[in-house]
């Protein structure tokens, strides 16, 4: 308290004399002598960051670190940059918890990585923009900084260091105050789990099914993103509506729900036999014909099954798992729903946003029953690879899932499918430009997405969210294709149940877009698809609900354009800035369709192939995919 207090004094201080030289005012700080810092904005817009470091007594340890690793002229240029500064009690507490007496003890290369840690370049982020969980905006270490609060409203980062003074902002942006030193952990998924006695039945399991060596790796090293810059045709500064990046790296993560050795104790599993036993009676009844498959590190033995259920290949913090996608085009009065791929083979988990109820990151709702798995407080643990999150009940494909997941709506965005964007900040970025401005697109390299195949002359960009797009969670891929040629693609989807479903494309259609011929799995899915028509071509045959006297609800209409072909947008996402659509949301837009590609029956649960092939010039948009049962057709609503 005495240290909070010192720095509030010397802020003061410090205001004072820079505002009594510029104006000759005086200017008194709200007093907060609490635990509970609030939000004050203290304002020193005559000092760059580093020179307010160096010049403040209470962070000349924090200074010096920067110094020595002349991070600090950085930090005196122009630019945006956060930074989360550590008391000198707080770095001399770090300095013995390492065995060492000062900086002097340490190499470059660590301390360096500690200047790096409390560090964000590019952004600045103020207290009002704290969200739980982790922040958007990465470190110049390469990590994610989470943020929670404790029950007096204390900020924390990362979960041990506590915000004792916020929005000390400088000439190039703003600074937060912290009592610990940022010390995250340098180790894999695997060891973080290891570590952590509360789950060793989890690990024991993960490593006995060789599922461990599954979750090694981190980043291709073979990704250079020089060899790419030629894809970048407009940039930040060239003062247009948009601006091109490049992925500046290709990184791998992961996701772990992890039950820990108490819940399992609840359901009777106390060893990993018993979690054998556990396990064989789920699986081998949704998968009996490999019930005798003993071997645990058989992708279909049960033991294998179950564990791998519990792991996804994208790294999602709390907030990435639905929350980051509910930008302003979602209708905060409708549910929301995520599908995420496990390494269970042709499995999905479901998440769940319940706005009746305000609850988020459901996980596997039984409507019958009511069932599901919640995440614990005990989440957003880090590794340098992944995350992992604690949940409160067993996980587990099991026949009441299977059927849940086989007799409902499964609407994917498109930016879903592809593991790289997450993995590398780019899906959930949240709505880029707000207001007139630049939304930042990230052009692909080719072989950068898995599960994308591309020919040598299509291009690929990732349009993150903008308040101007009427896209499904306000995102989009974007194809064409270079001078005088034809786009050509394939993207391999999620895996669908079992199951007879119409299969539905979500585009959005302009004047620039062209001709393309859709297909599953490399069979034609009807005509071509124009994507330059609008909703109102009488190919279509769209109405604007509300406006036919004898249709108001204009479902008479809807049905005369899916014996078209084609369907309305869904009524669960709209446009945020104001002018740039017609209606309240996509079903009154007649530029956000679907066109039905086809009732297919699949036999099996299986992946499948998403083919387009460019018939005429422009652009091609994708926004989102549905396989819906036939079986639910009739009950479907609007959403």
């Amino acid at each position: 308290m005495e240290t909070i207090r010192k720095i509030k004094i010397n802020l003061r201080k410090q205001l004072f004399i820079a505002l009594a030289t510029l104006a000759g005012s005086l200017f008194i700080l709200p007093s907060c002598d609490s635990d509970n810092v609030g939000e004050n904005l203290y304002t020193f817009k005559s000092k760059m960051m580093g020179q307010f470091l160096a010049d403040s007594a209470d962070f000349s340890e924090f200074a010096r670190l920067l110094d020595t690793t002349k991070v600090i002229s950085l930090l005196n240029t122009y630019g945006t940059y956060t930074c989360f500064a550590p008391t000198n009690e707080a770095m001399r507490t770090f300095y013995q918890s390492r065995g060492k007496k000062s900086l002097d003890d340490f190499s470059m290369d660590s301390l360096k990585l500690i200047a790096y840690d409390h560090l964000i370049n590019g952004a600045e982020v103020l207290y009002s923009n704290f969200v739980v969980g982790r922040l958007p905006q990465m470190s110049m270490s390469d990590r994610y900084l989470a943020i929670s609060f404790g029950q007096n409203g204390e900020a924390f980062v990362n979960k041990t260091s506590k915000i004792i003074q916020n929005n000390v902002v400088v000439h190039n942006g703003v600074i937060h105050f912290i009592d610990e030193v940022l010390n995250p952990t340098r180790e894999g998924i695997v060891e973080v789990i290891s570590a952590d006695p509360k789950f060793s039945l989890f690990y024991e399991a993960l490593l006995a099914t060789g599922l461990a060596d599954s979750l090694v790796r981190y980043k291709d090293d073979t990704y250079d993103p020089d060899n790419f810059k030629h894809l970048i045709t407009v940039t930040r500064e060239s003062n247009q509506w948009y601006y091109h990046e490049i992925p500046l790296s290709r990184k791998f993560g992961y996701t772990l729900f992890v039950e820990s050795n108490e819940t399992y104790a609840e359901n009777g599993i106390t060893n990993l036999a018993a979690m054998k036993a556990y396990a064989a009676n789920i699986y081998n009844t949704v998968y009996p014909n490999d019930a005798q498959i003993t071997d645990i590190t058989d992708s279909r033995n049960s033991l294998n099954r179950f564990i791998a259920y519990h792991i996804i290949n994208k790294q999602l913090s709390y907030s990435k798992l639905i929350d980051a996608y509910d930008t302003g085009h979602m209708l905060k009065t409708i549910d929301m729903y995520e599908y995420l791929e496990t390494m269970c083979p042709n499995t999905l988990i479901e998440v769940k946003k319940d706005r009746l109820k305000g609850k988020t990151n459901i996980l596997n709702y039984i409507r019958e029953t009511g069932r599901a798995i919640n995440i614990t407080s005990n989440y957003d643990i880090d590794a340098v690879n992944g995350v992992y999150h604690e949940i409160d009940g067993i996980l587990a494909y099991d026949q009441y899932v299977e059927a849940e997941h086989s007799t409902k709506r499964l609407r994917f965005d498109g930016s879903s499918f592809f593991p790289e964007l997450t993995n590398n900040n780019m899906r959930g970025r949240g709505i880029t430009s707000p207001g007139p401005g630049p939304n930042l697109q990230f052009k692909l390299p080719r072989n950068y997405i898995d599960r994308l195949s591309t020919s040598e002359q299509t291009i690929v960009s990732y349009l993150t969210a903008d308040a101007r797009y009427q896209n499904y969670e306000g995102d989009e891929i974007f194809l064409g294709a270079t001078s005088g040629n034809l786009y050509d693609f394939s993207i391999i989807t999620p895996p669908i149940p079992a199951g007879t479903y119409e299969v539905r494309f979500g585009y959005l259609t302009n004047g620039k877009r062209g001709v393309a011929q859709l297909y599953l799995d490399n069979i034609p899915a009807g005509v071509p698809l124009n994507l330059n028509n609008y909703a109102t071509d009488v190919s279509i045959g769209y109405e604007t609900p509300r406006t036919v006297q004898a249709d108001m609800d204009g479902f008479e209409n809807d049905k005369m354009m899916r014996n078209r072909g084609f369907m309305k947008g869904p009524a669960c996402y709209k446009v945020v800035q104001p002018g740039w659509s017609d209606g309240e949301n996509a079903r009154y837009s007649p530029a956000a369709l679907r066109r039905i590609m086809g009732t297919y029956i699949f036999p099996e649960a299986s992946n499948h192939l998403l083919t387009v092939k460019g018939l005429s010039g422009g652009e091609f948009m994708f926004d989102y995919l549905e396989f819906v049962p036939t079986s639910v057709l009739e009950s479907e609503d609007i959403y």
